[in-house]
Parts: structure tokens; sequence; C-alpha cells
């Protein structure tokens, strides 16, 4: 994660958390993301807060500790942050697909995952109150027999495609940032 003039802030592979100065941040190990996922984890600023920011991970397609979020707050040690809360529990066994799409309104944030063995994508509002704990459930499209591959999302934040490994096909969906609702099932071979 960098700031707005493209300055080093952070970064994470899901598991380890470093600094700008590529040291591992005071309590930023242990996070419950995994290497080997394909989607292990995203950052996000906390909605209203210039210093703190989320880390969002996906465990392994096999593991059962979900989607999970850390807190960093960079206002400690002289601006290279510490992890200030860990491994907070959002949903167990999903798929290793994470995105972060901005609200409508500029200023929070959705949070997207699919769950292993459905045709359920969540979306999780993470606004100043927080995240939220009831996410959004949209049911739509094939079942994703495979936990592997990614969520990609549209620079506006109005698309989103998921790849369906075992249909050897892709589908795209339309998502409104208002209501977290996704629609429109389009599948590509």
């Amino acid at each position: 994660l960098s700031d707005y003039n493209g300055n080093l802030l952070m970064y994470t592979e899901g598991v380890t958390v470093w600094n700008k100065n590529h040291q591992i941040m005071q309590n930023g190990t242990g996070l419950l993301g995994n290497s080997s996922s394909s989607q292990s984890s995203i950052i996000i600023p906390i909605p209203g807060s210039s210093k703190q920011y989320y880390i969002f991970t996906i465990d392994y397609e096999v593991d059962d500790d979900g989607l999970n979020y850390s807190i960093v707050d960079l206002s400690y040690n002289n601006g290279l942050g510490r992890v200030t809360e860990k491994n907070i529990s959002v949903m167990p066994e999903v798929s290793e697909r994470l995105a972060a799409i901005r609200h409508a309104n500029k200023i929070d944030y959705w949070i997207i995952t699919q769950l292993r063995n459905t045709n359920k994508i969540y979306a999780f509002l993470v606004d100043q109150a927080g995240v939220s704990n009831t996410p959004v459930i949209t049911s739509i499209g094939k079942s994703l027999n495979n936990p592997t591959g990614y969520l990609k999302v549209s620079p506006d934040g109005l698309r989103v495609v998921s790849p369906k490994w075992t249909h050897n096909s892709f589908e795209m969906y339309n998502f409104d940032n208002s209501t977290g609702k996704f629609s429109n099932a389009l599948e590509f071979p």
C-alpha cells in the first residue's frame, strides 16, 4: 500500500506485514492469510481515518480460518506503524477470492468474497462504524466448485469477473456499489 504520492506505507503476503523500511512491523506476524492463496490479502484505509488501515486476509482453500481482518495504525513507531488488532473473524470457509470495491459514496468500501461450493457472493460493507456483521448475499451464476481463482473488478467498480475452472469459463456480473448486490450474470467460454 502506498500513499497518494506513491510512497510505500506497508505490504503483506497475508501472514506477515512489513513497514515502509522493509522491516517486519511491530506485532506484524501470524496473520491468518496464506501465501498459497490466490488472493491472500488486501489493504484498505479505515473510512474516516488517515492513519489506520484494515488488512483483510483469506486462508488457503482447504483450511477453515476463512476471511479475517487486522488493523494497522501508522501513528505508532514514528510512522512505521504496528498491528493493533489481529485476526478478527468475519466469515469461515470462504474461497480464495477477495476484492475491495469503493462504495458509491467514495468514502466506504465493500469487501467481496465467494462462498465455497455455492453460487453465493458476499459483500461486507466497511464504513466508519467498522466491518458489517451482516453481509449482502447474492446467489448468482454457477456454483463455485473450485475455491482457487480471482475476483477482478473493473476500474469503475461496477463489474466483477470470476473464473469458473471446472466449467472452463468465467462469469461477469454487474455490481451495484450503493447496495452491494450483484446482477446480470454473463458466462463466457
